[in-house]
């Protein structure tokens, strides 16, 4: 019988956690899978673990390069050996709970416009005790807003079409190395609808070790490029700069005095623009962002700067009236 989804898992040097995640795919209650597990050149214990788990359970597929490509050739490897009709993540530190694919499954079947679905997780540390359980956008109209600056869907929780991926050539891209989801995602969602389900399906290990956190400037840089050419989709040219400014102001991590100005100016016209296309009916992430940049400037510069003070003005009339438009929808 054909699999009706394959679970794509790259591994490098991961024998502490990854047979944990293994035998987490492989006691889902949704049993129509493959699991795709691709070791990118592993120098301690992992490939023999997973050749003993390959032994008791033959959905697992297992590929061993004998050598480092890279994480984004091990996962256009995973996707080309894949047979399923959805493609879902799985990472090597990570546990997805035992009712994740029958939950996202249902979701597929119930709304077969979507073809891009992830769901909220909890946040763990390597023992699994719980860190943070973040909350992120649900429907698709706000993943698509949020998209433009972030990734704002947990990759550990994500499931797709694969058929979106072959009718379109979509894949991995080199040039992303450290923003590979990000990116994927954002062509994905040119194809259909994206939703978030609000339970919490996967516990995602933040630890000392995972690339996410030893990589963060290079994962930083990418996730930038990423914005440039979202904002050209838009008709706004920004540079790497900009984008970079953008994305700590939009997360409210930093702004650049000298820069908030202009930031603000290219923030609120990628407002507009992304609701002139994708209708302007109330979204929850474009009232938060509007929220968020009435309070950037502070009292001086709104008090004391006439540009600032006409601008801050404008955001609060809109503001005003994104709100009340998300008010009718509920």
């Amino acid at each position: 019988m054909k699999p009706e989804i394959s679970v794509i898992t790259t591994v490098i040097n991961c024998e502490k956690y990854i047979e944990e995640s293994v035998n987490s795919i492989s006691a889902q209650s949704f049993e129509n899978f493959e699991h795709i597990i691709v070791d990118d050149g592993s120098s301690d214990g992992t490939a023999g673990i997973l050749y003993r788990l390959a032994e008791k359970d033959k959905r697992i597929k297992f590929i061993e390069l004998g050598e480092n490509l890279g994480r984004i050739k091990s996962l256009n490897i995973a996707l080309e050996s894949s047979e399923g009709e959805f493609i879902a993540i799985q990472d090597a530190d990570d546990i997805s709970l035992p009712d994740r694919f029958e939950k996202q499954i249902n979701y597929f079947n119930e709304n077969p416009e979507c073809v891009l679905l992830g769901s909220d997780i909890s946040v763990v540390d390597q023992d699994l005790n719980v860190l943070s359980q973040p909350v992120r956008p649900e429907t698709d109209n706000e993943i698509r807003f949020s998209l433009l600056f972030k990734c704002t869907l947990a990759n550990p929780s994500i499931m797709y079409k694969r058929d979106i991926l072959k009718k379109n050539n979509i894949r991995f891209e080199d040039d992303f190395p450290y923003a590979e989801d990000f990116r994927i995602f954002t062509h994905i969602i040119k194809h259909g609808k994206a939703h978030n389900l609000r339970n919490r399906l996967v516990l995602y290990r933040n630890h000392i070790s995972n690339s996410s956190n030893s990589n963060v400037k290079i994962i930083r840089e990418d996730s930038a490029k990423v914005v440039v050419d979202n904002f050209k989709e838009y008709g706004i040219d920004i540079t790497i700069n900009d984008a970079v400014r953008i994305r700590k102001l939009i997360s409210s991590k930093f702004y650049e005095d000298k820069h908030l100005f202009k930031d603000m100016k290219l923030i609120l016209s990628i407002i507009k623009a992304f609701q002139a296309k994708n209708g302007n009916s109330g979204n929850k992430e474009v009232v938060k962002a509007l929220k968020k940049m009435l309070k950037w400037p502070g009292k001086k510069n709104t008090l004391t700067n006439p540009k600032f003070s006409l601008f801050q003005i404008s955001i609060l009339n809109y503001y005003i009236k994104q709100t009340k438009l998300l008010k009718s929808k509920s």
